[in-house]
């Protein structure tokens, strides 16, 4: 009985944590959307600072989803306690794989934003010198 009581605690623990994370993707989505629905609803006539502020908000969102991903592993970790059989440890590393590659693929092209927006506001600080 008390294998049983922890086992459960354990089950409810992963699903609450997998609950953060889909929560806070959600949150980001929203969020997200928020600002390039405000973005496009109020353009500005300068067409570079509009592209800057799409990096912005592509780069936030990015990074929170990668922050949702991470409390889904950790969900997937906890729930492979609960796992009896072969099959469905091979069925969980699959998930977690997969979601540790978007992880990775994800962080990639976030860094990959920050560095076109690093070098973008260098090269507008460049030309506003030479104006």
């Amino acid at each position: 009985m008390v294998v049983e009581a922890l086992l459960e605690i354990i089950e409810i623990t992963a699903w609450v944590i997998a609950g953060f994370g889909l929560i806070i993707i959600i949150l980001a989505s929203l969020d997200a959307f928020i600002r390039l629905a405000h973005l496009f609803l109020l353009r500005h006539p300068d067409h570079q600072h509009e592209r800057m502020d799409l990096v912005v908000i592509r780069g936030k969102l990015t990074t929170r989803i990668i922050f949702g991903l991470d409390f889904l592993i950790a969900s997937d970790i906890v729930l492979s306690v609960l796992v009896p059989n072969l099959e469905e440890i091979v069925r969980l590393g699959g998930t977690v794989l997969i979601r540790v590659v978007l992880t990775f693929l994800i962080s990639k092209e976030t860094q990959e934003l920050e560095k076109r927006q690093e070098w973008e506001r260098e090269h507008k600080h460049i030309g506003e010198r030479v104006k």
